[in-house]
């Protein structure tokens, strides 16, 4: 549910674009204490996109902390804004698994190159960057701002133990 609580939509570009994210894929986690990890699978073709999703919840700073985001939607047909619609479903999704609250600090690592053709557009986390590191890096930090929609569709996936 993508309204707020006067029935309108909360965002347009999650509105548009988190149906069709959702119709394509199907995003399920499993959590080991204070890590996150996101697996992307397509519906249409039964098979692994990705598994190189992975947040965490910073307990010192009560933060959260993008430490792999690179779900590979470049791959599939179709998939402009597919990539910032599953970003925006993992951090809201990370957010209430972890009861942060609103205003939370939402940080990650990445290439200037990144920040500046996908990052920097994400205008309802306004990143910026934090300090720059070697070979082009960045430290970006932002804002997670709610917007109220559900997160059901994310999907607890329990792998069996090597002791079972």
């Amino acid at each position: 549910m993508l309204t707020d609580s006067s029935g309108r939509f909360a965002s347009q570009f999650l509105a548009t674009h988190l149906p069709l994210l959702l119709k394509r894929v199907s995003l399920f986690y499993e959590q080991d204490g204070t890590c996150l990890e996101y697996f992307l699978y397509s519906n249409s073709k039964k098979r692994l996109i990705s598994k190189n999703l992975v947040v965490s919840h910073d307990l010192f700073s009560d933060s959260l902390y993008v430490a792999k985001f690179y779900p590979e939607l470049f791959r599939e047909m179709n998939c402009k804004y597919l990539s910032a619609a599953c970003f925006y479903l993992m951090v809201h999704h990370a957010v209430k698994i972890f009861h942060l609250s609103e205003n939370c600090w939402v940080n990650l690592e990445t290439d200037t190159a990144v920040f500046n053709n996908f990052y920097s557009r994400l205008n309802d986390f306004d990143f910026k960057i934090i300090y720059h590191r070697p070979s082009e890096r960045v430290c970006l930090r932002g804002r997670y701002h709610e917007i109220p929609f559900s997160t059901d569709e994310v999907i607890q996936h329990i792998l069996p133990r090597d002791d079972e």
